[in-house]
């Protein structure tokens, strides 16, 4: 059963100084609790490093538009399942790419910095990304293609092996896998660096 809360409060993290998209993180405090139910479940925080645990795979979703030429998003939630790019092969590829619009570059002057970002994409998918591969997974490429067009700020998370049929956000997109680049990945701001900030932020009277 799905909810519609309204947001009270955005609280954006101080570092955040755009264009650049360094600590491009925030909390929104909303109007309300949600009512906990078999589809609506509080997701986890990390708390240990590394944050990916032994995963190589993580599930970004997002309410992205299901057609190119329209802006209004996706009725129903899409996911798809992404591999954790390794940070030295993410900031490589970042800046060795040419397929990339170098408006980019700018954005993240130093690099991806690991210990505020993690990198994750659908990576050689026989020979070209997801957004190119039109075979058996088109529909798959078509998701994945269509789920970031607007979706900066949608969840990278992995199953929690302590709670049962839970997650745990890993990341927050910042900016999507640059579609036709079969080694560009997409870059998420990591949470785990954050937590304390998170923390003080959502819980005062605790920390």
């Amino acid at each position: 059963m799905s909810q519609t809360i309204r947001i009270q409060e955005r609280i954006r993290h101080p570092d955040y100084k755009p264009p650049s998209q360094y600590h491009d993180i925030a909390i929104l405090r909303l109007e309300k609790e949600a009512t906990y139910n078999v589809f609506v479940r509080p997701a986890c925080l990390p708390v240990d490093w590394p944050d990916v645990g032994q995963n190589d795979k993580a599930v970004a979703t997002g309410w992205g538009s299901v057609d190119w030429s329209d802006d209004k998003g996706s009725d129903n939630l899409l996911k798809v399942t992404l591999n954790l790019v390794p940070h030295q092969s993410c900031n490589t590829s970042f800046f060795d790419d040419d397929f990339i619009d170098h408006d980019y570059l700018h954005r993240f002057a130093q690099g991806i910095v690991n210990e505020w970002q993690i990198c994750a994409g659908k990576m050689f998918v026989l020979g070209k990304d997801i957004c190119q591969n039109i075979c058996k997974q088109r529909r798959i490429d078509r998701i994945y293609s269509l789920l970031f067009k607007s979706g900066s700020g949608g969840p990278l998370a992995i199953f929690n092996t302590v709670h049962l049929c839970m997650y745990t956000i890993i990341g927050v997109n910042s900016l999507e896998q640059i579609c036709g680049s079969d080694i560009m990945p997409g870059v998420y701001t990591r949470v785990y660096y954050y937590i304390p900030w998170i923390e003080r932020t959502a819980w005062p009277e605790y920390f």
